[in-house]
């Protein structure tokens, strides 16, 4: 049977797609953590469960997929398809991250079942592997910019209904000749898939705490966080051609480990809270990207890849690097979140006593404040609804107006600041993967 090369970009459109899903819904986790009244921490279980279940999953479907490679595609596809609709519907928070698991399963499928068809297509396990490389490095990327536009469009809601026609076009009528089952299992290269693993952990950084702090803590909208965000994709896209010129030679996945790390660091530092001020960092954690993931997947595949084996392990190391980093961040960040709320409301209240306003009028805004912060259920408040729930003499409007702005922007410095520490443990992270980098260096 001739092999269908023209299915290629089929192929890498449901990698993308499934890769995109570890990050792609993270600009719409304000908009459900309302929608459900939940906290960040059970929030962030929509992207744990997805990335748990598929690092879990991938490298036991590779298998499955080089004895039954169109089935293994073709269910996964399916599946995925129809958990991409359960989580559209999803009646609670359980229902949805119940969800997400069946959706990783079909992801796990579905990029497994990918490797195959494109070796097929293209003759080896290694001709396909910078095709499925870029593909996931897209993906990973784009997600939460592509995520947080549709949900500022539609609803977040429909970042999961749009992958359903996505994976049921992308099935195929008819299968490539399989390639010949591999002889003996490839030894495991622990060092690029743990500094993977590392990498990955200190993205969640950038892929997670950053537009939670754009979009909860400095309340911009979905659509305007997905713009700044989108800095970090084109800074990927434009540091591409020097990452292919400089290939898989351990020192330059070091150098991306350490741009992220100095992003990351950066982030934590920031000297207001300000959009702008994210452009920099992130073009730096935007390049590291570049340079290390696609770096640390050469190193792992460097002495052949004959059954598809090593591009599964490399997988479930970068998503096992996701659920790490979102367990010791997720919790990190909302212990100082309620720290940093806490001295917010303490400056706030300050600030309103000694405000030259009537006393009434300072009762009656102390009360809606408090109702605004009661609401937010341990959240930032939003105190816009606050202000805008009193009435003020026009002669009081100008002191009650300054009033605001001092109070948003102690919220938006309490924002700031409960990010910092994260920020930091996610730079660590990160240059942690210079350790077995610089092992494997010592070894080759």
């Amino acid at each position: 049977m001739r092999r269908p090369g023209g299915r290629d970009p089929a192929y890498l459109l449901a990698v993308a797609v499934v890769l995109a899903d570890s990050s792609i819904v993270t600009l719409a986790l304000p908009e459900i953590l309302l929608r459900y009244e939940a906290s960040v921490f059970e929030v962030s279980w929509i992207l744990i469960s997805f990335n748990l279940v598929f690092a879990a999953l991938v490298v036991p479907a590779a298998r499955l997929a080089q004895q039954r490679t169109g089935a293994t595609w073709r269910i996964g596809l399916l599946v995925f398809a129809a958990a991409s609709l359960a989580c559209a519907l999803a009646p609670s928070i359980g229902f949805l991250v119940a969800a997400r698991c069946l959706q990783a399963v079909g992801g796990a499928a579905v990029v497994a079942g990918s490797i195959e068809l494109l070796a097929s297509a293209r003759g080896s396990h290694e001709r396909a592997a910078p095709g499925w490389g870029a593909a996931s490095l897209a993906g990973l990327a784009v997600g939460p910019a592509i995520g947080g536009a549709l949900t500022q469009a539609l609803s977040w809601e429909a970042i999961f209904a749009v992958q359903v026609p996505v994976a049921l076009l992308a099935a195929p009528r008819r299968w490539p000749e399989a390639l010949p089952a591999p002889g003996a299992r490839p030894a495991v290269r622990w060092r690029p898939e743990l500094a993977l693993g590392l990498v990955s952990a200190g993205l969640t950084g950038a892929l997670f705490l950053l537009v939670i702090m754009l979009t909860e803590g400095w309340q911009l909208t979905p659509l305007a966080a997905a713009a700044v965000v989108s800095v970090m994709p084109l800074a990927t896209l434009a540091a591409q051609p020097v990452a292919r010129w400089a290939g898989s030679a351990p020192l330059v996945a070091a150098g991306g480990a350490a741009f992220i790390a100095g992003g990351l660091a950066a982030l934590s530092v920031l000297p207001d809270a300000g959009w702008a001020w994210t452009i920099a960092p992130q073009l730096m954690i935007g390049a590291g990207l570049a340079l290390s993931i696609p770096a640390l997947t050469g190193w792992a595949l460097a002495s052949g890849d004959p059954g598809g084996r090593r591009a599964a392990t490399t997988f479930a190391a970068r998503h096992g690097g996701v659920v790490i980093g979102l367990l010791i961040l997720a919790p990190l960040f909302s212990a100082e979140l309620e720290e940093s709320n806490d001295a917010a409301e303490r400056s706030g209240t300050a600030l309103l006593l000694d405000a030259p306003l009537p006393p009434s009028l300072k009762i009656d805004l102390g009360g809606a404040i408090a109702e605004r912060i009661e609401a937010a259920d341990g959240r930032l408040p939003e105190l816009g609804p606050a202000f805008e729930a009193v009435a003020a003499e026009p002669e009081a409007q100008p002191e009650l107006d300054a009033l605001r702005d001092s109070l948003e922007g102690e919220v938006e410095k309490a924002a700031t600041s409960a990010f910092s520490l994260a920020f930091l443990v996610a730079a660590a992270l990160a240059l942690a993967a210079c350790v077995p980098i610089a092992l494997g260096r010592r070894r080759r």
